[in-house]
């Protein structure tokens, strides 16, 4: 196979990574405007919103479904208004309207991943680009939906957007040698390196620059609760299913980039600490960019190469690069929530993140060869 053909086999693009290779559409027809303004209405007044939700008609997306820009959309906006609706007031939901339920478990089923918002919808899918503008600069982008937090919530989302448009320039180069070295040819191997080097320490500068617009207090009342995932039981879906469900919510670890590389470099997490909520978070993900990190742990590695081809400085550099990243990401977790809250405070995604991230921290530099 080319690199052509496992890219798009993946669907990822050469240029973007695991962002759409189109942009999002800005709305979806005229039929579900509906949708579309009850998507924008957190803002002005959360427990509003859930009201509005209630009397919103039964719609049918199957005209959509076969459209994959407006199916994403569909995801996206039905995502929000279900997490929206759970937490836009105090007790959160117990149970998601069937106006909301319906639509969502067929756009759902259609792209394969659960029924909550996600990485994959409310950063993968959730961006413009301004005229003049371009995806590495996130000053420059502009979100389609959010929730509470206004312009410090944009922020969080379009520096994510970022990080994956800068991650996605080393893919074409990790594909191409993983399968050269399928071959036996480890002559990639160290330029290969270099440039996972490079790549990590662009994506750890942007991810530094998220406290210029997201106020830490901010993030932490008005968005991390739509993102935490379900509360308490679980959470019924009205007319789709009776049993209460419990799923994470949205999560940095729903991303498809770190564990790409992961895998790549032939970095492992097997603590009970890390390795279930890593593994869980790919059902998160969409079907083939799941299916794209476990292709590149199916076969030799970046350690395996650097192992045959005597460059194990260059993987160490790359190694080191992965730490100071989680390490800066510990920082800003410890900021956003750990210092605006208390011990039990939960991150994005409704996890206990602490210990998480100093595990897989330490599993990247267990991976050193010298």
């Amino acid at each position: 196979m080319s690199l052509e053909d496992i890219l798009s086999r993946h669907d990822v693009d050469p240029i973007r990574g695991f962002l759409p290779a189109t942009d999002p559409i800005a709305a979806l027809p005229g039929a579900f405007r509906c949708w579309e303004e009850a998507a924008s209405s957190f803002g002005d007044d959360p427990p509003a919103a859930r009201a509005l939700i209630d009397s919103l008609p039964t719609l049918d997306p199957t005209p959509l479904l076969t459209e994959r820009a407006a199916c994403h959309r569909a995801m996206l906006l039905l995502s929000v208004l279900g997490s929206g609706y759970v937490h836009a007031d105090d007790p959160p939901a117990a149970r998601i309207p069937a106006c909301i339920s319906h639509p969502w478990k067929q756009v759902a089923d259609e792209l394969g991943r659960p029924m909550i918002i996600s990485h994959a919808s409310i950063v993968i899918d959730n961006w413009a680009i301004e005229p003049g503008g371009d995806l590495l600069r996130p000053e420059t982008l502009r979100t389609q939906a959010r929730f509470a937090g206004g312009s410090d919530e944009d922020w969080f989302y379009l520096v994510t957007v970022s990080i994956e448009a800068a991650g996605a320039a080393v893919m074409p180069t990790i594909v191409n040698t993983r399968l050269a070295m399928e071959q036996g040819d480890t002559a990639t191997v160290a330029n290969c390196l270099a440039h996972v080097t490079e790549t990590v320490e662009t994506i750890r500068r942007l991810l530094n620059r998220m406290e210029e617009r997201c106020r830490p207090r901010v993030f932490y009342d008005c968005v991390r609760p739509y993102l935490s995932g379900w509360p308490g039981d679980g959470v019924i879906y009205e007319g789709v299913d009776e049993t209460p469900q419990r799923l994470f919510g949205g999560s940095a670890a729903q991303s498809s980039l770190l564990q790409s590389i992961d895998a790549a470099m032939g970095i492992t997490h097997e603590d009970s600490r890390s390795q279930p909520f890593l593994q869980a978070m790919r059902d998160y993900m969409p079907p083939p960019h799941r299916a794209f990190i476990e292709w590149l742990e199916s076969g030799p590695t970046l350690q395996r190469g650097a192992e045959q081809a005597g460059c194990s400085r260059d993987y160490d550099q790359a190694i080191d690069a992965l730490d100071v990243f989680r390490r800066d990401h510990m920082a800003i977790t410890a900021r956003y929530i750990t210092q605006q809250g208390d011990a039990d405070a939960e991150g994005t995604g409704g996890t206990e993140y602490g210990t998480f991230l100093r595990v897989t921290r330490r599993e990247t530099t267990d991976q050193r060869m010298d």
